[in-house]
């Protein structure tokens, strides 16, 4: 069925009432409050979405002796061979390491075997190799920003 074309008195009516066409037609935050306000609830909420989102994930570590006494394993919970190619990589350079490896399987997860010089400490060469990976990991990042 096809409508009635509205008469010349609804549409006065309608120019006097509080909406108007414009107001008809705005998002529901962009309309204003009884405060007179733009009501900002959606985007607030919207921005704490993304901070409480934030998920960061940590390596889940166990530090082990090996068979000598300056031989010592790494269980690394969770990662990849991506992950244990570059740490042993990182290894190999440092003063006081003489090997490094890793072995993943099915059954255990991934192991990484450090064996020191005498007169080292291993929880000095661990943290040298994590700084040498996190300025390796800023060196490429400031690289590809570069590129971009």
């Amino acid at each position: 069925m096809a409508k009635k074309p509205p008469k010349e008195e609804d549409l006065e009516d309608k120019s006097d009432s509080d909406l108007s066409n414009d107001d008809a037609q705005k998002l529901p935050s962009e309309t204003s409050g009884e405060d007179g306000d733009v009501e900002d609830d959606e985007e607030e909420d919207f921005e704490e979405e993304i901070i409480e989102k934030k998920d960061y994930k940590y390596v889940k570590l166990e530090l082990t002796k090996g068979l000598n006494e300056n031989d010592h394993v790494l269980l690394l919970e969770g990662q990849s061979h991506g992950f244990c190619n570059l740490f042993v990589k990182q290894l190999l350079p440092l003063k006081g390491v003489i090997s490094a490896a890793y072995r993943i399987t099915s059954v255990k997860p991934p192991e990484i075997f450090i064996r020191l010089e005498d007169g080292y400490k291993i929880k000095d060469i661990l943290f040298e190799a994590i700084e040498s990976l996190r300025n390796e990991g800023q060196e490429t990042q400031e690289l590809f920003k570069k590129v971009m």
